[in-house]
């Protein structure tokens, strides 16, 4: 969606870009062309229903023969030089959804957090055919498992070397396992406001920690009873769901506390822009992010030597 689709969209929509209306216009109607017989499978779901019958087909086999049945589909699609489309369609979705999604609604927010992102950052985790093979003969020759952890699983550092891992297993039975060696190979975390190392800018007030507006209070009540997500009360009376990061609008721009932007600062790193972006990898996220923000760069700006151009391209 452009900007001017974003806008013109909230405008008829109660304030807010609808994440249905983006599921199915960046992922159902390009599949009605590219793949007409697995839109025929799909076109009545919505987007927990689809996910759930995608979900359902992966945990219904063990882990690692689904492994080598997606890398003898890869080896074929290579073969043939024909796309897996809805693989495909989903990572465009999951690319295309970044720049709507600093106008979802809280409630959808957390419908994507919940439901869709897990089965994006399972698809999109793609590995070059010579890895899948290395992984499979190492689980072959019994030097490789899978363990299926919970949700509050912890890592804690043992002495001198290597760490304790803490988990309930699938039986319910608490777990504590020892590794000389433990990588911790999830990636990048997200920081917050505090983590910021530049303390003028935050006590200027020139950054706000990032958030997004429930549509109904009353789903914002409920959440913050349950304890089942930062619901904060503003001193509007309107609740918000706080996010990781910091609050940046369309042309990655800071917006203060109150909502105002503040123009020549520019928030770009990773860390602190994954909550309102909520698929910020490849190099496609990297090249419409940078366009946005040269274009909004003021010429008189540029004139002033505040930016050089070819600095930056050297």
């Amino acid at each position: 969606m452009s900007l001017q689709d974003i806008y013109n969209y909230k405008s008829k929509n109660g304030g807010f870009v609808d994440l249905d209306h983006v599921f199915d216009l960046n992922f159902k109607c390009p599949l009605k062309s590219k793949d007409p017989a697995f839109y025929d499978k799909i076109k009545d779901l919505d987007m927990e229903g689809f996910v759930a019958e995608m979900m359902k087909l992966r945990k219904a086999r063990d882990s690692f023969d689904l492994f080598k049945a997606e890398y003898r589909e890869a080896e074929r699609s290579i073969k043939h030089q024909q796309s897996i489309s809805w693989k495909e369609t989903l990572a465009a979705f999951s690319y295309a959804m970044n720049y709507p999604a600093k106008h979802f609604s809280a409630e959808d927010m957390l419908r994507l957090r919940k439901t869709m992102m897990p089965l994006i950052s399972v698809i999109i985790a793609s590995l070059p055919q010579s890895s899948y093979k290395e992984l499979i003969a190492l689980y072959e020759a019994g030097l490789l498992d899978l363990v299926q952890v919970d949700q509050e699983s912890r890592v804690v550092p043992n002495g001198n070397s290597g760490a304790v891992y803490h988990y309930t297993s699938v039986d319910n039975e608490a777990m504590e396992e020892y590794y000389p060696m433990f990588i911790d190979a999830i990636g990048q975390r997200p920081l917050n406001l505090p983590d910021l190392p530049f303390e003028g800018l935050k006590k200027a007030k020139l950054l706000s920690s990032a958030y997004l507006d429930f549509r109904d209070n009353q789903n914002a009540i409920e959440l913050q009873e349950k304890d089942e997500a930062q619901v904060y009360k503003g001193y509007n009376d309107n609740y918000y769901l706080k996010l990781p990061g910091l609050k940046i609008n369309d042309l990655f721009q800071a917006l203060d506390p109150y909502g105002q932007i503040i123009s020549n600062l520019y928030i770009m790193a990773v860390p602190f822009i994954g909550g309102l972006n909520p698929d910020y990898s490849g190099l496609d996220f990297c090249d419409t992010a940078a366009e946005r923000i040269v274009d909004s760069l003021p010429l008189a700006t540029m004139n002033e030597g505040i930016i050089d151009l070819k600095d930056v391209a050297s």
